[in-house]
């Protein structure tokens, strides 16, 4: 499947991290990819209300915030009544090392910061074009 220029500028995005510089970083090299709106939220409790709300096409979420981490988030969307918010496609990033134990298979793929700009697309495309 071919991936457009306007595929990428249609697409909504949703950056979860409790770590302010990390959403400004993450919308900047999202925004320099070409997507279309990017929503950033500080936890989980702000995300879902947002997700919910307004019905991005993907969601990317830091492992390790606190009170709820980036699993919480997962979990509550998959448990969603909702069926656009339960089978969005969920990418995960984290700092800390990956234990194969450490994720579900509810997430579309899992970026180790620091994340890079051809990470990033390398997983939206991954995630994106298998969710169609």
């Amino acid at each position: 499947m071919s991936w457009t220029e306007e595929d990428w500028t249609k697409l909504r995005v949703v950056v979860v991290d409790d770590s302010k510089p990390v959403r400004s970083m993450m919308k900047l090299m999202l925004l320099s990819l070409g997507v279309g709106e990017v929503l950033l939220y500080e936890n989980v409790a702000e995300a879902m209300n947002g997700i919910e709300d307004e019905q991005p096409d993907l969601v990317i979420s830091d492992y390790y915030m606190v009170p709820e981490t980036g699993l919480d988030l997962l979990k509550r969307i998959r448990e969603s009544t909702e069926s656009l918010t339960r089978e969005l496609p969920f990418l995960m990033m984290s700092g800390y090392e990956k234990t194969d134990a450490g994720f579900p298979n509810g997430i579309s793929g899992y970026m180790p910061k620091p994340v890079t700009t051809d990470l990033v697309k390398e997983h939206i495309l991954s995630a994106c074009v298998i969710k169609q």
